[in-house]
């Protein structure tokens, strides 16, 4: 069993896929396959079974999860002690964050955590909350930055802090409006094309939840596209595509220039943003970045 084998197992029971765990993991179908294969016959038993173009776990394979993510796990704190002792904060950082915050908070902090220090290298993926937690607790991050809730299973593993809070705003064309009053209705809008983010992403999570608590799941609304990346949308908007609901963060002062914000009438969801870090102990890099994402907060106090 070894820690590529571990690695990619992890990758094909989140995905269940092996061509998408090769085309995430940089490697061919058939290297993924093989190094499955491997590992099953080290330990005597099948760990996945194909239903048409799925790949799910067996039950062996069920009971080989935990494990495989502590290996991971143990592996990274390992790394990341030995980086200590040889050169203090040296070392690879490795930041997930949801798009809101890692376009709209993180920029400035990385700016000066980089600034602080340059002996750390430092990386930031933009990813959605699912798959932030999924990464954390197999050692793929050490550190991440979310907007939705987690689920019990997601939070098992994970600690979780406050970072700050957000509101969601519809947004509209300004040119091209497909609404012409300053204010509308859930009601108005149902029959408008809407532009929504991908399942798994914080913001479409808050959205969701919001309306149901008014009694609007989004199967009543006209959903016109489904886009994983909130500049995309935003491009969209401008052109007259359709309206979205977005973080009113995420706005910038030349996204003005092609967009407006409609107010909905009472219904302006609010949501918490959030840092995720492992159970097991942070390395150094995480513990240094965190400080400073703690300044950040007190300054906004």
């Amino acid at each position: 069993m070894t820690h590529d084998q571990i690695r990619i197992f992890l990758k094909v029971a989140e995905l269940g896929s092996f061509t998408q765990a090769g085309e995430t993991l940089f490697l061919t179908q058939p290297a993924i396959s093989l190094q499955v294969k491997t590992l099953e016959q080290d330990l005597g038993v099948s760990l996945f079974e194909r239903k048409g173009r799925q790949v799910l776990l067996t039950e062996a394979g069920v009971r080989l999860v935990p494990h495989a993510r502590r290996i991971m796990e143990e592996i990274s704190d390992a790394r990341a002690r030995v980086a200590e002792l040889s050169s203090g904060p040296l070392g690879n950082l490795r930041i997930g964050s949801s798009t809101t915050i890692g376009t709209a908070i993180l920029p400035p902090i990385l700016f000066r955590f980089t600034r602080q220090y340059p002996q750390i290298r430092t990386s930031l993926s933009i990813l959605n909350t699912h798959r932030i937690v999924f990464d954390l607790k197999t050692s793929e991050i050490d550190i991440g930055f979310i907007e939705g809730d987690l689920t019990r299973t997601e939070s098992q593993g994970v600690s979780r802090s406050f970072l700050a809070q957000d509101r969601l705003v519809l947004l509209d064309s300004l040119k091209t409006p497909l609404i012409r009053k300053e204010e509308t209705s859930l009601e108005e809008i149902r029959h408008l094309p809407l532009i929504l983010r991908e399942p798994g992403s914080g913001t479409r999570q808050v959205l969701e939840d919001a309306l149901l608590d008014r009694g609007l799941p989004l199967d009543l609304f006209t959903i016109a596209l489904t886009v994983g990346h909130t500049g995309v949308i935003k491009e969209l908007v401008g052109m007259g595509a359709g309206i979205a609901f977005m973080s009113v963060l995420a706005i910038n002062q030349s996204d003005r220039e092609k967009i407006r914000m409609v107010r909905v009438r009472d219904f302006s969801p609010v949501r918490d943003l959030w840092i995720v870090t492992p159970g097991r102990r942070m390395s150094s890099g995480a513990r240094h970045f965190l400080d400073s994402v703690r300044e950040w907060t007190d300054r906004k106090e």
